[in-house]
């Protein structure tokens, strides 16, 4: 969480000591019965890092099982359809999840989410060649489903655990973690995916999504306290309200949910050119890391632009990147061509994302700010 040593708030707040200095905060201050102290950096680092692993999972758990079923002789159909089922539960579950959120341990929930990804990924590399690609399918909606429940739990934590004031840079901070995250377990799965294939993709995410749930297990206990606060389940009805009435936050939702729309077919395309135009396994690897290198170098800028301009200019910017994408890759005639096409992808992806935060911190009211973003999810 940004801002100064010290900021007030539960668990993962802080709050002054004498001299300035942040200290432990006393959790009988905030509930009804008395429990020990917590210590929130380490609380708050948790969180962090057991998002970000499990979006490094995600990300590799996507893209191989995408390249396992296409690779088994599924088409651009199976390719689609994994990506589907890996986003379906996110566009639909922002709900359920909330309500689970709200009648489970928060620790349960963080662990047993990322356990259960683990789970699915580690069936499909072990159930070898009964593969089959409609199965796969089952197994990136296994992937997505553990995606929605550790967000709901992740956004019930900082709903009640953090103070009002403190939630939209919490809720930005998760999510950049999980950009974060998300990029490395991509080069990490493309990398074993050069030298194994992609089975071994869908492994370095099965570890990926296991790690996730050992660092989140490690949570304290006071992690599951319950504090008078609104119900994370009305405060989402209350965010989709809230986008809804919003002209600028729930257009700028809208066209982030175009632009994944677009970069999911955009994805499934590729992936099966590559396979069927210059083969899958040699050229797959290397051009999507080159895609996601020429990104990252060239993301500090697109972030910069995202923040600072007007957001219909960052929108034109966002979809002409898209557009140059998909012509540049309907016109690609080898490796270099699919990177270049994957980066423009990723580029626009990263302008609408960045856009979407600003203006979530910006737009949103600052209690429902972690509701607002599970809610936004859904888009």
């Amino acid at each position: 969480m940004r801002g100064a040593p010290g900021a007030s708030g539960p668990i993962l707040g802080g709050r002054p000591a004498p001299g300035g200095r942040p200290s432990r905060v006393m959790l009988q201050d905030f509930v009804t019965y008395r429990t020990g102290p917590a210590d929130t950096a380490r609380e708050r680092a948790r969180l962090w890092w057991a998002q970000a692993l499990l979006a490094g999972a995600l990300g590799a758990g996507t893209v191989g099982l995408t390249w396992l079923a296409v690779s088994l002789g599924g088409g651009a159909g199976a390719a689609g359809s994994v990506i589907a089922a890996a986003l379906a539960p996110v566009a639909l579950g922002s709900a359920p999840a909330a309500w689970l959120a709200s009648r489970t341990r928060r620790r349960l929930l963080l662990a047993g989410s990322a356990a259960g990804a683990a789970l699915a990924l580690v069936t499909a590399v072990a159930l070898g060649p009964d593969l089959r690609p409609g199965l796969i399918a089952l197994f990136a909606l296994g992937l997505g489903t553990a995606r929605v429940a550790f967000d709901g739990a992740a956004a019930d934590v900082l709903h009640h655990l953090v103070e009002p004031a403190r939630r939209p840079a919490a809720a930005g901070d998760l999510t950049a973690r999980f950009g974060r995250g998300q990029f490395t377990g991509l080069a990490l799965a493309l990398g074993a995916g050069l030298a194994a294939g992609p089975r071994g993709a869908v492994g370095v995410a099965a570890g990926l999504a296991a790690a996730a749930a050992l660092v989140a297990a490690g949570h304290h206990r006071d992690l599951d306290i319950r504090v008078a606060a609104m119900p994370l389940l009305p405060a989402v009805r209350a965010g989709a309200r809230e986008a809804w009435r919003h002209p600028v936050l729930g257009r700028t939702l809208a066209a982030g949910a175009v632009g994944v729309a677009l970069g999911s077919a955009q994805a499934a395309m590729l992936i099966v050119w590559l396979r069927d135009g210059v083969g899958l396994r040699g050229a797959l690897a290397p051009a999507l890391l080159a895609g996601l290198l020429a990104i990252r170098l060239a993301r500090p800028a697109l972030v910069r632009l995202a923040s600072g301009s007007h957001p219909r200019h960052v929108l034109a910017v966002a979809f002409a990147l898209q557009a140059a994408g998909s012509l540049t890759a309907h016109r690609a005639g080898g490796a270099a061509g699919a990177a270049a096409a994957y980066a423009l992808a990723l580029g626009a992806g990263a302008c609408l994302a960045a856009l979407v935060d600003r203006v979530r911190q910006v737009a949103g009211p600052p209690d429902l700010a972690p509701a607002v973003g599970l809610a936004g999810g859904a888009a």
